[in-house]
């Protein structure tokens, strides 16, 4: 059967290079040749016009200049997009992995839409038929056919094909499609996040862009300093404050960094590709240019950590020796206009503290 079918498949395909190689003048003036199956179209996909025909002789009809023939909207291409979309392949010869061709019959009218609706070459197998007949039903009205630009019915033959490796090919692509999604579901998760950072760290007083430290030795450190900011508060409000921006924000960035970094290495193992926005920011205690070079630290200290999270299985990633995560630096430098009066000013004020930070954001598996 399988055989057969591929050969009524190359018959079609010669039927189709021969009875349709002319160009057909729309009413309009264009040119609608794109539309039907010849030359390149032919190989856009399996099913198509078979053939056209006029009587119930099945006589079919060589066009004219005068004629157009019937087509759907979008030509052939769109048709096919439409079938594959459309057709469901029925479980039953699925499972035995079974392949066939049904061609059905319909009459285009006069006013777009489609009756007398039946199989006239069955595939061997009812499910495949009536599949065939279904999708073939559902279509939207189609563009009639024109004599001297006016409308006519006209009967029209279309086959609809049922490959297995098509099908497989499909399975595949749609169990890709909701892997890459669920992934993307849980990076949303915890987007966007932001990293906090202790005054002038990592490694103050230098210009230097790079640094050993990783973030997870510097966090560390600054979850520590929560009482400290606390007493420098000279509020209740301003203490609630700073307690909050810890708990919340501190330490939840903290969680979400390695959540974040999980599903970066869950992604890559699947064979995905990563982005993502890395942003760093200071407070403007300092200069411009010093704020830049603290930035771009606080950046390659966040990058240091997930090089050595999960066994270091992203390390060779970002370090560009293996391809599939990339990363957009960004050392903004300080944050401007950014006030908070309800909190003291200078390094330990709450102000100061939300300035000095790194943002990730913009992450998106491909």
């Amino acid at each position: 059967m399988k055989s057969f079918n591929k050969l009524a498949g190359f018959v079609g395909a010669l039927v189709l290079s021969l009875c349709v190689t002319v160009s057909y003048a729309q009413c309009d003036g264009s040119n609608s040749s794109h539309l039907y199956f010849k030359g390149k179209d032919n190989n856009a996909c399996k099913s198509g016009f078979a053939l056209v025909i006029a009587d119930s002789n099945g006589q079919h009809t060589t066009p004219t200049a005068a004629m157009t023939l019937p087509h759907f909207k979008g030509g052939n291409k769109e048709m096919c997009r439409y079938i594959n979309k459309t057709k469901v392949y029925p479980v039953t010869l699925k499972n035995q992995r079974i392949s066939g061709t049904t061609t059905v019959q319909a009459k285009v009218k006069a006013d777009s839409t489609l009756e007398d609706i039946h199989v006239v070459s069955s595939s061997g197998y009812k499910e495949f038929d009536d599949e065939a007949v279904r999708v073939v039903k559902s279509f939207p009205k189609m563009v009639p056919c024109t004599q001297s630009c006016e409308p006519m019915d006209m009967t029209v033959q279309i086959p609809v094909t049922f490959i297995i490796e098509e099908e497989d090919e499909r399975d595949r692509k749609l169990a890709e499609k909701a892997e890459t999604e669920a992934i993307q579901e849980e990076i949303d998760k915890v987007a966007p996040i932001t990293l906090y950072f202790e005054n002038d760290y990592p490694d103050p007083r230098t210009t230097k862009e790079t640094t050993t430290k990783q973030y997870m030795e510097l966090y560390d450190v600054y979850k520590n300093q929560k009482d400290v900011y606390m007493q420098k508060s000279t509020t209740s409000e301003a203490k609630a404050a700073v307690a909050d921006f810890f708990d919340d924000e501190v330490y939840g960035g903290k969680d979400r960094l390695e959540k974040f970094t999980s599903y970066v290495v869950k992604a890559l193992k699947k064979g995905k590709t990563i982005s993502f926005n890395i942003s760093g920011y200071a407070s403007p205690l300092s200069g411009s240019d010093y704020n830049k070079h603290l930035s771009a630290r606080r950046i390659e200290s966040v990058l240091n950590y997930m090089k050595q999270a999960e066994g270091g299985y992203l390390a060779p990633y970002i370090n560009g020796e293996k391809s599939g995560l990339n990363i957009y630096k960004n050392p903004t430098g300080e944050v401007k206009d950014n006030s908070d009066k309800n909190t003291v000013v200078g390094v330990y004020g709450l102000t100061a503290a939300k300035d000095r930070k790194i943002v990730i954001d913009n992450m998106r598996v491909n």
